[in-house]
């Protein structure tokens, strides 16, 4: 499984990157992904740190890093997606429809919240909660996916 930024991010604010380990085992991201985690010093980039240092989150290069388009990190995990024929998780509108041109199967954020609920690593409850505090710190989803996603949760 591949990981762009905003996934790492938003899980380690919410002191879930865990979620990833348990579901995937291990996790690629490119460098240009982890430079943009670490541009400044912040508290949520520890978690992600340590899964390096751990080795379950690997860094690695991609090798036909071709411009598509879209930013740096994005691009170069759609690149790395497409290099390694891999699943990508990633948040951003545009870079799922570029990646999906590439037909690359993506798998959002709060889609590991789902499939944590599936593997019974947290309960519907806790999916919820997790899911509340990823729009308390900035995670957008629209009213009607955030209604889908209570229905899906309250069944």
């Amino acid at each position: 499984m591949i990981s762009n930024a905003s996934p790492l991010i938003f899980l380690s604010k919410i002191n879930q990157i865990s979620l990833l380990k348990k579901l995937f085992t291990s996790i690629l991201i490119s460098k240009e992904v982890k430079d943009e985690i670490f541009v400044e010093s912040k508290p949520e980039t520890i978690d992600i740190a340590n899964a390096i240092k751990q080795g379950w989150i690997k860094v690695v290069e991609v090798k036909d890093n071709i411009p598509i388009g879209i930013e740096g990190g994005e691009s170069s995990v759609i690149n790395l997606a497409k290099e390694r024929k891999d699943k990508l998780i990633i948040d951003d509108s545009i870079a799922i429809k570029v990646a999906k041109a590439f037909d690359i199967e993506t798998i959002r954020t709060t889609t590991i919240i789902f499939m944590a609920v599936e593997k019974n690593i947290i309960n519907k409850k806790q999916a919820i909660s997790l899911i509340n505090k990823l729009i308390d710190i900035g995670y957008y989803i629209s009213p009607r996916y955030y209604s889908a996603i209570l229905t899906k949760l309250s069944s």
